[in-house]
């Protein structure tokens, strides 16, 4: 920049640098005033209270001192091996070369190849544990003492001495029959409900979700999923071979870039913060709202009009117009693709202004109360808002991070760690290239003026003959075209650069190895060796696993089987299960529960642990490690009633041809006559000589 100082045309010089810094200063100032005014100024209703959070939540994250939005910028630069325009600007300067090392872009596909061998992998990463202690129907209740009724008026008529221990034995002993059959059947239901729910997320997108949100993991300070969220959607129905067209409610769940959501500035958990998402419509989405129940549809008709008139203020973003240069988009400031920013409210507002807006009294019983709510903004128009249907008051955005940072959502991911290092590794590797093209070959010096007239200085190739004029000084020493070799340094840099992917390993706590690489010298020259540096490079792995399992998964699944409760009429789910995530468990485990699994195969084939074991046990086991392998176990191993009916085929051939050992189990059955357990109950043949009451058996 030039400036012209006073009368006597004198220039001062301003370097970019102390320029950049007047306008970061500058745009500081505007930020404070603006937040300053919309903090001042009285929300006159709903729509401009969402807009002064936005901007509040905006001029915090684009902050050069404590906001995180060039944080972003440059792991995204870092990822796709570009340097920022100042870095380029300075290279280009030099006429060096603009080789990158994208170092950090290996750590990042390795550390997310990783992941995805956790949560994508056919084990599900989480699971539906059964009730610990279900409830036991009334109905077996009354049936245990009905059942025990009868036997005491058996065992009465025949004479029998019943005392209260007797009867509470028996009771007890019936009570433990259905508690365990209850548990029985609260796990078969809750294997049930699990696979139910797994087709829920596979049909609502969630592990496409989850698998873009383990690309962002690695690269970004943050990343986020959000679900689960309603959406009608068209489903077709064939009857007689016709289609039929059905719009039906479905769940779904998306990742969600962290360039388009913001949240509290102060807040310490993403738990607790208010949270705001930009999406982009076209005027075809807008007009599918005019049919869905909900949206307010004056206000997208108005919103229709506003946009065909160019009147729709846009909600731009700092870091709009080169994120969608690194992802190959249009830039949205021109906007030729017709799209529609909207802006997605999650957060407290005061009943006051949602009445105004228009929502029934019975939901606002008290104005002065906030109240939790969804809202979506387009321009100055609320096209939708309603109270949030979940029961925790909690938001659908679950965030995480690569490397947690304890107070703040915001943490580190491998941009930030490794940045120094692929900043030194970047100017290691166009060093080498630079050297390298200098000593590539002899340099020349030409002395011009002994060239003769028809000579070209530029111009040099093999067997060459140059036609010089004599030295008009005389001095013949000195030759018109002299050469000299530049000292090659490529060793010396090579080991620069090979010490710096080195330490990239140790600092990212990610080796080379882990991702396929050769493992080099040392202990990863043996295969004892190699696994024990595995194990312990998987650490980091399980940190990060179980940040995702905290952070995303359990709260995630949580929302999801709070939704299941809130509308099912099926009975799939009871209230009483637990959400299970075993992704540290996978990360860990995998291999080791399958080797000992095989163990046990191994170590329990023999008649004796065969006896313990049976048959049922075996086959529990052998579906396991069926289902580890890829195979479906339930095909493999035959299902428990399979078996059952094999045992009973095998005792009555037994029988029929007097083998001995396999006598009836009706010769050992002896109880009250007529009267039957109740279900989920033992037989009185399972009774010891004590508790047998229609015996008579003291």
């Amino acid at each position: 920049m030039v400036e012209t100082l006073g009368q006597q045309g004198v220039l001062r010089v301003v370097p970019p640098a102390v320029l950049d810094r007047a306008d970061m200063e500058a745009a500081r100032k505007r930020a404070a005033l603006e937040d300053a005014a919309a903090v001042d100024e009285a929300p006159l209703g709903v729509a401009s209270f969402i807009r002064s959070r936005w901007e509040i939540f905006r001029n915090h994250r684009n902050d050069a001192s404590a906001g995180w939005a060039n944080r972003m910028l440059q792991a995204m630069r870092a990822f796709n091996g570009m340097y920022d325009p100042e870095k380029l600007s300075e290279i280009k300067k030099f006429g060096g070369s603009e080789v990158y090392a994208r170092l950090i872009a290996m750590k990042c596909r390795g550390a997310s190849a990783l992941l995805r061998d956790v949560y994508l992998a056919p084990d599900r990463p989480w699971g539906l544990n059964p009730p610990a202690d279900p409830d036991i129907p009334q109905q077996v209740t009354d049936a245990i003492n009905q059942f025990v009724q009868a036997e005491i008026g058996v065992a009465s008529q025949s004479g029998a001495n019943v005392n209260i221990d007797m009867i509470r034995d028996r009771v007890q002993q019936l009570v433990m029959g259905a508690r365990e059959a209850a548990k029985k059947k609260a796990k078969v239901q809750a294997k049930i409900a699990e696979d139910k729910i797994e087709e829920i997320l596979e049909q609502g997108g969630f592990y496409k979700a989850l698998a873009e949100f383990i690309v962002d993991l690695p690269i970004f300070p943050f990343a986020c999923m959000k679900g689960p969220v309603v959406r009608i959607v068209p489903t077709v129905n064939w009857v007689n071979g016709a289609p039929t067209v059905e719009q039906k409610p479905r769940l779904f769940w998306q990742r969600v870039s962290p360039f388009d959501i913001w949240w509290t500035p102060g807040a310490s958990d993403i738990e607790d913060a208010e949270v705001m998402e930009k999406t982009r419509l076209t005027r075809a989405d807008l007009n599918d709202l005019l049919d869905l129940p909900g949206y307010n549809h004056e206000e997208v008709r108005a919103v229709l009009e506003e946009y065909g008139r160019g009147g729709i203020s846009e909600n731009w973003d700092s870091t709009d117009a080169e994120r969608a240069m690194m992802e190959s988009r249009e830039n949205p400031m021109m906007n030729r693709s017709g799209m529609i920013t909207c802006l997605e409210y999650h957060g407290n507002v005061q009943g006051r202004a949602l009445l105004e807006y228009g929502l029934d009294e019975k939901q606002i019983p008290d104005a002065d109360r906030d109240y939790f709510v969804q809202a979506w903004l387009i321009g100055s128009h609320v096209i939708k808002i309603q109270l949030s249907p979940s029961p925790r008051k909690r938001h659908p955005y679950f965030v995480t991070s690569f490397e947690k940072v304890p107070g703040t959502p915001l943490g580190n991911g491998l941009t930030d760690i490794l940045g120094d290092i692929q900043e030194a590794t970047n100017a290691t590797l166009r060093s080498l290239i630079n050297n390298l093209s200098i000593s590539s070959g002899p340099q020349v010096v030409v002395n011009v003026d002994r060239l003769a007239a028809n000579e070209d200085p530029e111009e040099l190739y093999p067997w060459k003959r140059w036609q010089t004029i004599s030295d008009p000084m005389g001095n013949q020493a000195q030759v018109p075209v002299s050469f000299f070799q530049p000292n090659s340094n490529a060793q010396e840099l090579i080991g620069v650069y090979q010490w710096l992917n080195n330490l990239a390993d140790d600092v990212s706590a990610i080796p080379k190895f882990v991702t396929g690489q050769g493992a080099g010298a040392g202990a990863g020259r043996t295969a004892s060796g190699l696994s024990m540096l595995m194990s312990n490079a998987s650490k980091i792995l399980q940190t990060v696993a179980a940040n995702i399992d905290r952070d995303v998964l359990a709260p995630l699944l949580m929302q999801l089987f709070d939704m299941l409760m809130l509308t099912d009429t099926s009975g799939l789910l009871t209230g009483q299960e637990e959400i299970k995530v075993m992704g540290v468990n996978v990360a860990v485990q995998r291999e080791t529960q399958r080797s000992r699994q095989l163990e046990f195969l191994q170590v329990t084939a023999n008649p004796i642990d065969a006896q313990i074991v049976g048959p049922k046990g075996r086959a529990a086991v052998l579906r396991s490690v069926a289902q580890t392998i890829g195979l479906d176990g339930t095909e493999v191993v035959p299902s428990e009633e399979e078996l059952q009916q094999q045992q009973a085929q095998a005792q009555q051939i037994a029988q029929q041809q007097g083998i001995p050992g396999h006598a009836g189990m009706g010769d050992k059955a002896a109880g009250a006559q007529g009267a039957q357990p109740p279900a989920g109950g033992n037989t009185t043949q399972d009774m010891g000589p004590r508790t047998r009451i229609a015996g008579g058996v003291h």
